[in-house]
């Protein structure tokens, strides 16, 4: 993934949404994009439409894994939907509150999945999960 790649940050809490994107945009200086719910990141990536934005090639996306509605497992079901020219862009790291080892152990085994970061989100932890990534 190129270091100028764009993250996509999907958060229902308004906090955590606010900081990591501030976050990430200082520690990586990558441009941010922030969605609230799994819905509006799903319309935002599964097509463009007059007035959205255009899609990147590649892109990073820290996905929430407890999220209502459409929680980050659900997200990921439709994203395995993609194209597979599509899929071969981005990279997801699940952001996780949570201590229960299924739902961990489930977001690690998930194909789609590079890593869970733990909230709040350590930039330093994400640097070298992305350069791991790049070797």
């Amino acid at each position: 993934m190129p270091d100028d790649s764009p993250v996509w940050l999907v958060d229902d809490n308004e906090i955590d949404l606010t900081v990591n994107r501030r976050l990430v945009e200082v520690a990586l200086s990558r441009p941010v994009r922030g969605f609230r719910d799994g819905a509006s990141f799903l319309e935002a990536l599964e097509g463009p439409s007059p007035e959205s934005e255009s899609i990147p090639a590649t892109m990073l996306i820290l996905l929430d894994i407890m999220m209502p509605e459409l929680d980050g497992f659900a997200v990921l079901e439709r994203i395995e939907a993609l194209p597979s020219e599509r899929l071969a862009g981005l990279t997801v790291f699940m952001l996780s509150a949570t201590l229960d080892p299924a739902e961990l152990q489930l977001a690690e085994s998930h194909p789609l999945v590079e890593g869970i970061l733990e909230k709040p989100l350590d930039v330093h932890a994400l640097r070298q999960w992305l350069a791991s990534l790049s070797s």
